[in-house]
């Protein structure tokens, strides 16, 4: 429960809504948890001040995080990861898989409280119309949207023209047939389209509403409209404050045909995953999203841990150092590491790892590693001297300089490094330290070059094996990495039309990542959302790193 002094401070919140937004009454706006477990006011926290509310431009996990409470798409992942309907009743595909047609709910509504009274004046809420979305897909082809997810939706008619310059946007591949039917029509086949739509990036935007906002839509409290489960009320934020908070309350106008558990929704908004896990460690959080493993939490009945295999960590290496960009060299130093052990005393925490795309991910119903099992861990220690000695010879150079790996402090604990460095030592007979720095300076020096080799965390922004491999594209990496031949390979993974098909380009595509050696993967590396047992169905996405609470209970 929480503690005395946060619910003063949420009082006084309260009282400062009461007279910044009048409310019914001024009645405080907490509602008593049912039997059920619904009612509740979760509490959570958010590394850092969401960038935008705008579905069609976010990208940080703080923004995104709102975003899915906020808004809505056709469809969405439930807290076990099932895709489901969510703004869509139904929906077909054509055989030829190039034309997906969606019947909408009749009972899925904007709300926007324009008098701050919190309750649904006339005027206040609007039917969700197939037109919506139409708007939203031309936005994020709309050059001055500057939509980071033009590449994500490239599947779609006329994307590729309207990129090019040579067709509007308001020409791609999205139409309304009426209010309740909205067809996509694909240049090629994408099996991974559905999954797509389930993004944030594919969430409704109203064109009368955005218009309104005169440029601010997305950026503060009046400048969002609500679609889903929770609308906003209040976002404040002062950078030199300590109380920053976003406080959102159950859209009763979409509580119909979907029901929404909680009341409430409280984020505290603060700079280092420290103060997030301070605030749950306080009891001033419902729950901690961190990939920190804490004894005190996984072995305790009292809290209820989700960990998820999501990111696989690897060493890389800067791309103008001379010695590491000899390809020999970079093999023999992965082919010498003994991935049969390493990690046995993280607490289950870390797994070795001798490939890219880690065990958490899916591909349809099964785990993608089940389908493509990792290359064979085992050290060869014999053929990485020959293949580093080889490099060597290459280089004409007879020995390699000291030099450290840059760490994260937050990323990973650096002991479990240790027996690759001993390991690269007496098989190769060099010396490599550990740098372990903060987030922000280990961003800094990567983005800057400033580094050797580094430990790099690999995942994808959803359950996908493509979404994991995208990562590595020259555009996207924060290591320098930079092929046209992957770029061209992971672009491809956009027009597989069948899943049998997907697979076997992400098979391909990970060997010929791997066979490069500029990634070195070491470890799989659990993420966790953490919380007290009285709490259930907290939807985690450790991919996008996001939750989601419309199914949320409480059961005191």
């Amino acid at each position: 429960m929480l503690h005395h002094n946060f619910l003063r401070r949420i009082l006084s919140v309260s009282t400062a809504l009461c007279l910044m937004f009048p409310l019914s009454g001024c009645d405080l706006p907490f509602q008593k948890q049912q039997s059920d477990g619904s009612g509740y006011l979760f509490t959570a926290s958010l590394i850092g001040n969401p960038e935008s509310l705008d579905p069609q431009s976010a990208t940080d996990a703080s923004s995104m995080t709102i975003i899915r409470n906020l808004y809505e798409g056709l469809l969405a992942y439930d807290e076990n990861g099932t895709l489901q309907t969510a703004g869509a009743q139904s929906y077909t595909i054509s055989p030829d898989g190039l034309t997906y047609t969606f019947t909408l709910s009749p009972e899925q509504y904007w709300y926007y409280d324009a008098n701050g009274n919190d309750v649904i004046d006339e005027g206040e809420s609007w039917q969700v119309t197939a037109s919506d979305y139409v708007y939203a897909f031309q936005r994020i082809f709309d050059p001055a949207t500057r939509s980071p997810y033009v590449q994500t939706f490239s599947c779609l008619q006329n994307a590729a023209e309207i990129e090019a310059g040579q067709l509007s946007h308001t020409e791609i591949g999205v139409n309304a047939l009426s209010d309740t039917q909205l067809e996509f029509t694909l240049a090629t086949p994408n099996v991974r389209f559905l999954s797509l739509l389930a993004s944030t990036a594919a969430m409704p935007c109203n064109e009368s509403f955005f218009e309104q906002t005169k440029g601010r839509y997305g950026l503060d409290q009046e400048s969002v409209a609500s679609c889903g489960a929770f609308y906003l009320r209040l976002w404040f934020y002062d950078p030199y404050g300590s109380d920053n908070l976003i406080y959102m309350r159950r859209n009763s106008a979409n509580n119909t045909v979907r029901s929404i558990d909680p009341a409430n929704l409280t984020f505290h908004i603060r700079d280092t995953l420290q103060e997030t896990t301070q605030d749950f460690a306080g009891d001033n959080s419902d729950l901690l999203v961190t990939p920190v493993y804490d004894a005190h939490y996984m072995e305790n009945d009292r809290y209820c841990v989700t960990s998820v295999r999501a990111t696989t960590l690897g060493l890389v290496f800067q791309p103008e150092n001379e010695v590491f960009a000899n390809e020999n060299i970079r093999k023999g130093l992965s082919m010498a590491i003994d991935r049969t052990s390493i990690g046995a005393q993280s607490g289950s925490d870390l797994a070795p790892a001798a490939a890219i795309i880690p065990p958490a991910v899916h591909q349809d119903s099964a785990f993608y590693r089940d389908l493509v099992p990792e290359p064979d861990p085992t050290p060869d220690t014999a053929a990485a001297q020959q293949t580093f000695q080889t490099g060597m010879q290459q280089l004409e150079i007879q020995s390699i300089d000291t030099t450290k790996i840059l760490v994260c402090q937050t990323l990973m604990d650096c002991e479990f490094l240790h027996d690759i460095i001993q390991t690269w030592q007496e098989v190769f007979g060099f010396y490599i330290g550990i740098d372990e720095v903060t987030e922000a300076e280990y961003w800094q020096r990567l983005s800057e070059g400033d580094y050797t080799i580094a430990v790099y965390g690999v995942t994808g922004t959803a359950d996908d094996p493509a979404a994991v491999l995208e990562q590595f594209r020259s555009d996207v990496n924060a290591f320098g990495y930079a092929k046209d031949d992957i770029d061209a390979q992971i672009d491809r993974l956009r027009t597989c039309p069948t899943a049998q098909q997907l697979l076997e380009q992400c098979k391909t595509l990970e060997n010929a990542i791997l066979d490069d050696a500029w990634f070195v993967p070491i470890f799989y590396k659990n993420q966790y959302c953490i919380t007290t047992s009285d709490n259930a169905d907290i939807a985690f996405d450790a991919f996008a790193g996001t939750l989601g609470f419309r199914n949320a209970k409480h059961f005191a």
